[in-house]
């Protein structure tokens, strides 16, 4: 038998699944550790951030509400087209605002989210080794935006190594064993 902290087991899992979570807390790696073991298609959602998110976050200004509008717009659209092709889906994004996550499900019921977690310290260092103090800077300036989950939410924490992520991926999913990391 394989061993539990290093064979993922997404058997249980919908077919798409979404994470999301602040900056810097390793929703993009843990897309791409899950895709690698599983073949899963992974949407880094940030590929289609707009011009005018990208400019906010150059001049470390946090998104308006009508710039996070037109891009979940446009995430949906994509999430939706990305189905048709693949039969299982990562997407990863921050999706800082509780309504934007409604939104989501409300176009795409058959996808679950998982919210990435990092303690304080470790995400700092990752923006800061990432792109160095601009984008530790921007991500301060959204980090204040965030809106914790609302309800019952699925929680990974990502501080440590890849085994911590896989023996927490298939604890959620496995429904036999309880999550205590």
């Amino acid at each position: 038998m394989d061993n539990p902290d290093h064979s993922l087991n997404l058997e249980l899992v919908p077919s798409t699944l979404m994470l999301f979570g602040l900056a810097g807390s390793g929703k993009s790696y843990v897309g791409d550790l899950i895709a690698q073991q599983t073949g899963w298609f992974v949407y880094h959602a940030d590929e289609d951030i707009t011009d005018e998110m990208r400019l906010a976050l150059e001049q470390q200004r946090p998104f308006s509400d009508e710039m996070r509008d037109r891009y979940f717009s446009i995430i949906v659209e994509k999430i939706l087209s990305l189905q048709n092709i693949h039969s299982r889906l990562l997407v990863t994004q921050a999706v800082y605002k509780q309504r934007h996550r409604d939104f989501l499900l409300s176009y795409i019921p058959n996808m679950e989210m998982i919210y990435v977690q990092a303690d304080d310290a470790v995400i700092e260092k990752r923006l800061l080794a990432r792109n160095g103090e601009a984008n530790a800077k921007s991500a301060a300036a959204l980090r204040n935006d965030f809106e914790p989950p609302s309800g019952k939410c699925k929680t990974l924490i990502n501080n440590t190594d890849d085994s911590n992520i896989v023996r927490q991926l298939n604890r959620l999913y496995a429904g036999s064993v309880p999550l205590a990391e």
